[in-house]
């Protein structure tokens, strides 16, 4: 299991392992670079400023890499060959996945396909699950710069591409749609209110999307109307609970639940321009 109802579940160095697992497959995969992209709950990570103590920033167990669809090794092998070669072996979901200290940690890779709008193609012997809008999230990919140590515990830094604001959103929001986890709609607010170049303009790059052919922004728009802009909603709800859990909250909790689910209210609402 990678992903959990709140964000006390995680295993507290889970983030850590996500991040040796990438620099591990990156560094071997080199003559894929410029047809990857990172995505998913990692790539908040590298998107958003720090916060304080009292304010958790991302939290993931995987590592998501966008893929063109026609991208291929050739002779030198395939995506699937480097990965297994790093001692990643393929679940029966298709992950790859190995094990950092006690935990699993994950890599699945997503593309988009020019037909299909859900469902799985193979992309250089990997299964990619397909989500509309990973072209523009490598359209708009910027390098991080990211030093640490890999799963083998060598010190790696590397230039990784992630995705840009608008797209990832997109991206965020549609994985909602399909699974209304908490822990999306939690990604959802950090990208927009803690982003590196500010509010505003994660909130203008978003509304770009709509015009650039995003195959997923309708999609992402839509389940802003029905999810994030009321606080009953899921988005609201679900956002609060990621915080808290389960455990019954006393009237302090109460409070803060009330002014998590009005801050993602005004979240869905600025995006949509309402």
């Amino acid at each position: 299991m990678s992903k959990f109802a709140s964000f006390a579940e995680y295993p507290a160095r889970s983030l850590v392992g996500a991040e040796a697992a990438l620099l591990t497959a990156w560094v071997s995969l080199e003559r894929y670079h410029e047809s990857l992209v990172l995505v998913g709950g990692l790539a908040v990570k590298y998107l958003i400023q720090p916060g304080s103590n009292s304010q958790p920033g991302a939290i993931t167990m995987d590592v998501d890499l966008g893929a063109a669809l026609a991208v291929e090794g050739g002779q030198y092998g395939s995506i699937a060959d480097d990965l297994t070669g790093q001692g990643f072996k393929r679940d029966e979901q298709g992950r790859y996945v190995r094990q950092f200290e006690a935990m699993p940690v994950f890599i699945d890779f997503l593309t988009e396909h020019p037909t299909a709008n859900e469902g799985t193609a193979m992309v250089d012997g990997v299964p990619a699950g397909v989500f509309p809008g990973i072209g523009r999230a490598l359209a708009t990919k910027r390098k991080v710069s990211i030093e640490g140590h890999d799963l083998f515990g060598v010190r790696q830094r590397v230039q990784v591409p992630v995705s840009g604001v608008g797209p990832l959103l997109v991206l965020k929001l549609n994985a909602f749609a399909g699974r209304q986890q908490p822990k999306d709609a939690y990604d959802v607010l950090l990208l927009v209110t803690r982003y590196v170049d500010g509010f505003d303009k994660a909130v203008a790059e978003f509304r770009v999307e709509a015009t650039t052919a995003n195959p997923g922004y309708a999609r992402a728009a839509a389940t802003l109307r029905r999810h994030f802009t009321e606080a009953e909603q899921s988005g609201p709800v679900r956002r609060a609970a990621f915080a808290f859990g389960d455990q019954p909250p006393g009237a302090e909790e109460r409070d803060r639940q009330r002014q998590l689910i009005q801050q993602m209210v005004t979240v869905g609402r600025t995006l949509l321009a309402e």
